[in-house]
């Protein structure tokens, strides 16, 4: 569990660490202070904001104040460890032991691994060239339905459209799914993503046509089919990140292989086997000894 523990503290940690660099300090400006000793800057706060992934500046931008508290936080409990000595504990010791370990280990990674990796322009346009079957975007719908719980109420909607009324405002007056304050749009789909009844009917129509009643576990419904959009192989523009980043992940797996053979190669590796076999066997579950 220790071991655990250390592992995802030290995974934060360095992601923060390596994923944009150390940072720069930037403004020295004071946000707050410590005992008139400890200060936490312009600098700081924005270089903690940036260590975080996307998804999560936003949210920090709009709660500014309850991040500096948390940076306050950790201010006065690093204050406190070290009043308390906690760095000579034994175990403590062993945690900084294995961080200073990890911590290395991954910046070592990054400069003999990671920022050696290159994709050539060429190398992309190949094989987008080579492969481009594997990019087809498949047949895309959008469609928008009424839902309602009996057939007697289909068969009433039926009726209504076809003396002219319009499809989305008896969408919105009569439908019981969510989709009904949107005229019943329910958004583009491709095969596999919804009720088969539902799928074999939305397939079988012409951009226009309304179906006839479609049932369902979720109860009884009437389809128009609002766009198709046929196969199609995807331009190169919209694959080159992801065809750049599989290139990196199989050359980096190749460059960590080959950098970590020639250390072991330079290195003096001795293997008590008989002992391995033991430890192997000792970790066995003993078995249970008949009852005399």
């Amino acid at each position: 569990m220790k071991r655990n523990i250390i592992s995802l503290i030290f995974a934060v940690y360095l992601v923060a660490l390596f994923a944009g660099g150390c940072g720069s300090r930037g403004d020295n400006e004071v946000l707050a202070r410590i005992d008139n000793k400890r200060t936490i800057t312009v600098g700081d706060f924005n270089n903690r904001i940036k260590q975080l992934p996307e998804r999560y500046q936003e949210v920090i931008n709009q709660n500014k104040k309850a991040f500096l508290d948390e940076l306050i936080v950790d201010a006065v409990l690093h204050k406190e460890a070290l009043k308390q000595k906690v760095y000579e504990n034994e175990e403590v010791k062993e945690m900084i032991g294995e961080a200073t370990k990890k911590i290395l280990i991954a910046r070592l990674l990054k400069e003999e691994v990671g920022d050696k990796v290159t994709v050539t322009e060429e190398e992309v346009e190949t094989y987008y060239g080579e492969n481009r079957e594997q990019f087809t975007a498949p047949e895309l719908l959008r469609a928008s339905h009424i839902l309602v719980k009996t057939e007697k109420e289909a068969k009433g909607i039926l009726a209504e459209l076809a003396n002219g009324r319009n499809f989305e405002d008896l969408a919105k007056a009569r439908s019981i799914d969510s989709s009904a304050k949107n005229g019943g749009d329910i958004g583009s789909f491709t095969r596999q993503q919804l009720v088969p009844e539902f799928e074999e009917a939305s397939f079988s129509l012409q951009v226009g046509e309304i179906s006839g009643i479609v049932k369902t576990k979720f109860g009884y419904h009437i389809i128009k089919l609002t766009e198709r959009k046929e196969p199609r192989v995807k331009e190169l523009a919209e694959v080159h990140a992801a065809i750049e980043q599989s290139f990196k992940r199989h050359k980096g797996k190749q460059r960590f292989t080959e950098f970590v053979k020639d250390l072991k190669e330079k290195s003096k590796i001795t293997i008590n086997t008989d002992l391995l076999e033991n430890i192997s066997q000792e970790e066995e579950s003993p078995k249970e000894k008949p009852e005399e």
